[in-house]
C-alpha cells in the first residue's frame, strides 16, 4: 500500500512510529489468539496473572478486574471459562480462606509461550543486531513510555481528563 510505514520507509516521528508498532502488535495478537480460541481479555487476564507470578505477586479476581477494568460480573464469566478451559485455577489463600488467588496452570503458560513465540523470535533477532548500547537506550525508552502511558490512564481514570464534548476543542491529529 502506497505510504505505508516499512523498514525501508518508517512513520515520521516517534509517536507514528509507536502507533505503527502497536497496531502490527495489536494484530499479531488477535491472529494469534484467535488461533488460540481465546477471547482478548482471556489473554489479558493469562497475561496478568503470569506476570504477577513472575513478580512474587498473586492476584484476587478484584485485582484481575481492577487491572482489566471490568466489572464484577464480567471478571467472574471470564474466570469460570479460563478456569473451565483448564487455563486458571481458583485457590482458597493459606492465610485468609476468605480470600481467592487466581494461578495459572502450565498448559496456559505453554499456549502463552507458543501464542507469542514468533513474535518474540522477529523482535528478538532485530534488537539483538543493535549495538549493547542501543538496546540499553531501547530498554530505558520502552519502560519509560510504558510508565507514560499508564500515567496516561490513570488521568482518564481519575477523570482528570473530560471527554465528552472535547473533540470540538482539539485540533486535528497531525
Amino acid at each position: 500500500m502506497v505510504g505505508m510505514p516499512t523498514r525501508d520507509r518508517p512513520p515520521r516521528g516517534p509517536l507514528q512510529v509507536l502507533q505503527a508498532f502497536t497496531v502490527e502488535a495489536e494484530r499479531y495478537m488477535e491472529v494469534s489468539r484467535r488461533l488460540a480460541g481465546l477471547g482478548h481479555n482471556d489473554v489479558h487476564a493469562l497475561s496478568a496473572v503470569v506476570e504477577a507470578s513472575k513478580q512474587g505477586q498473586i492476584l484476587t479476581p478484584g485485582a484481575l478486574r481492577r487491572r482489566l477494568v471490568l466489572s464484577p460480573a464480567a471478571t467472574t464469566a471470564l474466570v469460570d471459562r479460563l478456569v473451565g478451559h483448564g487455563l486458571l485455577r481458583r485457590e482458597k489463600a493459606t492465610n485468609d480462606g476468605r480470600t481467592v488467588e487466581l494461578h495459572a496452570t502450565d498448559e496456559a503458560r505453554r499456549m502463552g509461550r507458543c501464542m507469542f513465540m514468533a513474535l518474540s523470535e522477529e523482535i528478538m533477532e532485530r534488537v539483538l543486531s543493535y549495538t549493547p548500547e542501543d538496546q540499553e537506550r531501547l530498554i530505558m525508552m520502552m519502560a519509560d513510555l510504558t510508565d507514560a502511558a499508564r500515567r496516561a490512564r490513570e488521568r482518564l481514570e481519575d477523570d482528570s481528563l473530560p471527554l465528552n464534548g472535547v473533540a470540538a476543542d482539539v485540533p486535528a491529529w497531525p
